[in-house]
């Protein structure tokens, strides 16, 4: 009986040392950045890799004098590369804070908007966007975000059209900081 006992408690501790070297089992976050408000959810598929899904407000300032948000969706898996290394460095990884890698797939609607300004309207759109980003800790339940992508952003039925806004290339930069639950 000693044994088992023994053996269950080993078996036990091994596996909540595994649990405390990767990922987070499940993440729910409100995130306020620069522009916009988002909420989302980080479930994890690996020790090393979480599927995020996300919705919320993306806002663009418009000439200095405007401003809109509208409702984006977003999933992206993300790759945590050095989640490990910081265990092994005795570095806190608490609410997933590390390095990671991941591939932004957003679709912005045109449901609704929010807008003080006339001449300027959303615009559904589809964007694929490699990015690199950085999650660090504040505290018990707050963390900051900092993350950096260029890809490729392209409009649906375009009916408000600029020039400046056009399909092609796009520059993904983003400073958010969160709340966990």
């Amino acid at each position: 009986m000693k044994k088992i006992l023994l053996i269950i408690i080993l078996f036990s501790s091994i596996a909540n040392a595994q649990n405390n070297k990767s990922v987070k089992k499940s993440l729910f976050s409100i995130q306020t950045g620069t522009i916009g408000i988002w909420v989302n959810n980080e479930l994890r598929l690996s020790d090393e890799i979480a599927l995020r899904t996300e919705i919320g407000l993306y806002t663009e300032i418009v000439k200095g004098i405007g401003f809109f948000m509208a409702p984006e969706i977003t999933l992206e898996p993300r790759w945590y590369y050095n989640i490990k290394k910081r265990v092994s460095n005795k570095l806190d990884i608490s609410n997933n804070s590390a390095n990671f890698f991941t591939i932004k797939t957003n679709f912005r609607s045109n449901i609704f908007e929010i807008s003080n300004y006339e001449d300027k309207r959303a615009e559904k759109s589809i964007a694929f966007i490699p990015k690199w980003g950085v999650r660090r800790g504040l505290g018990t339940n707050f963390n900051y975000e900092l993350g950096l992508g260029i890809g490729y952003l392209s409009y649906i039925n375009q009916k408000y059209f600029n020039v400046s806004d056009s399909d092609g290339i796009v520059i993904d930069a983003h400073i958010r900081l969160s709340y966990t639950f």
